[in-house]
């Protein structure tokens, strides 16, 4: 095997000592690293590799958060994603591995992991005291994702925790005593109708818009995620309810049609879901 490997192409070898590794053979990868590190510093295969042979489970999540933050788009970047969620969701971190794992419908909705990923996002939303949360993305899935057995997922989920939780009720000194998040819960898309505080005067009777969130930090992630992706996008104030929201659009646009097409992009791109509102 080694003999084979050291004629490979590089991309071809770093694949074959990848497999390799979760096959459970470790050593060939391990020699070949020093080297191939020095020719291919930034190749997101071998960083890849790396995190797969690091020992330490903190630095190895480490790299495989540098893998997705630097080349989200490659080969690994979804088992890069999911390597790390796992990690958070071991370490009983909930709220950090929902928003890790809330990547996996949005980047990488035609992954071989996106099964996995959609039922320990659920259950993390649940374990963290997000049920209502859960609730709602677990209908938003059924509808991404019609092959999945959502509705069951998601109900086998709330029963365990239900019965896990009425055990640690009975043993009065293990009553558990529910504390907010120090994390900001995950966000969720408000389609009702809301009230622009500071029109934008563009040109363009049309917008498209991705959520309108609590959370300013939230809706700046979003904005980012859009302009990286090459889309036009900025944050509007809003006022609902007695309360300020950070609403995430898209373009000014002549017709709904050609807001339409530009969110058919959005979706096929990033994965996200938009609706098309009119300009005050």
């Amino acid at each position: 095997m080694t003999f084979c490997l050291s004629i490979l192409p590089a991309q071809d070898h770093l694949d074959a000592l990848i497999q390799n590794v979760l096959h459970g053979s470790r050593d060939s990868a391990a020699v070949y690293l020093p080297t191939m590190e020095q020719r291919y510093p930034n190749n997101p295969s071998l960083m890849y590799l790396k995190g797969l042979l690091e020992n330490n489970g903190e630095e190895a999540m480490v790299i495989f958060s540098k893998l997705y933050n630097t080349h989200p788009t490659s080969e690994y970047g979804d088992d890069a994603v999911m390597k790390v969620a796992e990690y958070y969701y071991a370490a009983g971190m909930y709220v950090k591995a929902a928003n890790w794992l809330k990547k996996m419908p949005i980047y990488y909705s035609r992954s071989e992991h996106i099964e996995r990923a959609v039922k320990l996002f659920l259950n993390s939303l649940i374990v963290s005291g997000h049920k209502d949360t859960a609730v709602f993305y677990s209908r938003v899935f059924k509808r991404q994702f019609p092959s999945l057995d959502v509705d069951g997922k998601i109900n086998d989920l709330l029963r365990d925790f239900e019965k896990s939780d009425q055990e640690k009720k009975s043993a009065k000194e293990f009553a558990p005593k529910f504390s907010t998040p120090e994390v900001t819960p995950v966000e969720i898309m408000d389609e009702t109708p809301i009230v622009t505080i500071d029109a934008n005067n563009a040109s363009g009777i049309y917008s498209l818009q991705t959520g309108a969130y609590s959370v300013m930090e939230n809706a700046e992630s979003q904005k980012i995620n859009l302009i990286i992706a090459g889309f036009s996008a900025r944050i509007n104030e809003l006022y609902k309810s007695n309360r300020t929201l950070y609403a995430v659009r898209i373009g000014h646009y002549d017709s709904k049609e050609d807001a339409q097409k530009v969110g058919a992009q959005i979706k096929a791109k990033l994965g996200i879901n938009t609706i098309v509102i009119t300009n005050n």
